[in-house]
């Protein structure tokens, strides 16, 4: 079962839980953390249209506003992965004597705003316009989140009863409503098309890919070289930061996490684990004189996008199709035995045993072939097939 990991918890009574597979087991991800400074970002972009609320004859905030609204990370709780944030008072009576009490009311209303503008966002409702600021911490706040997972204000209940809730969906909604794009991360593989490398320090290539077609890669000119020349038409691995429009189209890379070329035994061996699927998508019912369906091609899909996400793998998946009409795979790695098995409709079971040992991997339902499956894959496979 999923446990919750509770986080901030602020004298004003802000509290943040995460809740998600990555989660369980008093887990707390360092990439999550960036999201603190996020939120306090988001908070201070409210607070300081409160301000100027409140004093109207005022068209800027005082100096030494933003200082003042600072938090820090005092603790974590023992054995629950609970970091706790305390807002500063004695800084902001430092940096704007005086004003503490009114600062404090001012966030607690800004928080009041944030969790509105959430639970709004549930409700397909958006506003029509926010400022730069507002925008720049949205879409660093919850970048992180993956499929199935969600970050939840304790203690604010909604237009609905229950407790308000940030997740994937809420936050691509949210904002390609208030601007026209938005980050996600994508991960898989591609065809090198295109290398350029010229007297400039900065060289790129162009991978095609299956998705979002031809991105352009900007790469330091000696690693071009080095990398990726003579290697054209060859499969290239990336994990990508990119921007998106509400029509999930391509518009912009943001960063590279990872780009490597897959070297030709590899790109053999994916080639086989594709046609096997190939082969397996033809078979119609009753395949195996028993009565078997014929394979779905929801199945099929969903086995493939995992074979671009991790293909160092190909070459120990054992790929069989199902009686109900779906796709297996088995294959051992790092003293496991596992299997993925992905169903008619498209959604994953991930289960195993380990081979010298007592341990078993209870089944772990997946609706899709989406970061929370890779994330667990990886803790028992390894991303990269070693």
């Amino acid at each position: 079962m999923t446990e919750d990991k509770d986080i901030p918890n602020i004298e004003l009574g802000i509290r943040l839980r995460y809740v998600g597979r990555r989660f369980d087991r008093a887990r707390l991800p360092l990439e999550v953390l960036a999201d603190l400074p996020a939120f306090r970002d988001l908070l201070v972009a409210y607070a300081k249209q409160e301000w100027r609320k409140v004093n109207s004859g005022r068209q800027r905030v005082p100096k030494g506003f933003d200082k003042s609204l600072s938090f820090d990370l005092t603790a974590i709780e023992d054995g629950s992965a609970v970091p706790q944030l305390q807002w500063d008072r004695v800084a902001a009576q430092s940096y704007l004597p005086g004003f503490a009490s009114e600062l404090e009311e001012i966030v607690d209303l800004s928080f009041s705003n944030v969790v509105r503008l959430i639970d709004d966002a549930g409700r397909g409702k958006f506003p029509k316009v926010l400022a730069s600021e507002h925008v720049r911490a949205l879409n660093k706040f919850g970048s992180t989140l993956r499929d199935d997972e969600r970050i939840e204000f304790l203690g604010r209940q909604g237009r609905d009863g229950n407790v308000v809730y940030l997740d994937g969906a809420r936050r691509k909604s949210l904002i390609t409503k208030v601007r026209e794009t938005y980050e996600s991360r994508f991960e898989g593989t591609g065809t090198l098309v295109g290398i350029f490398a010229n007297d400039d320090p900065q060289g790129y290539i162009e991978v095609n890919t299956d998705c979002h077609g031809l991105i352009k890669i900007p790469l330091d000119r000696e690693r071009v070289v080095t990398d990726f020349d003579g290697n054209i038409r060859s499969l290239v691995q990336f994990d990508l930061q990119i921007e998106l429009d509400n029509a999930d189209k391509f518009r912009s890379l943001v960063e590279v996490h990872a780009l490597v070329l897959i070297d030709e035994r590899i790109e053999a061996d994916l080639d086989r684990c594709k046609n096997r699927l190939n082969d397996i998508k033809n078979l119609n019912d009753g395949w195996d004189d028993d009565g078997g369906r014929a394979i779905n091609p929801s199945a099929v899909d969903s086995a493939s996008s995992f074979l671009v996400r991790r293909p160092h793998f190909c070459s120990a998946y054992r790929i069989f199709p199902t009686a109900v009409g779906g796709v297996l795979f088995e294959f051992e790695s790092n003293g496991w035995d596992l299997s993925l098995e992905f169903a008619p409709g498209g959604s994953v079971e991930f289960f195993g045993i380990e081979i010298d040992g007592d341990g078993e991997l209870q089944p772990a339902s997946f609706h899709s072939v989406g970061d929370d499956l890779i994330a667990e894959f990886d803790r028992y496979a390894g991303p990269d097939g070693r």
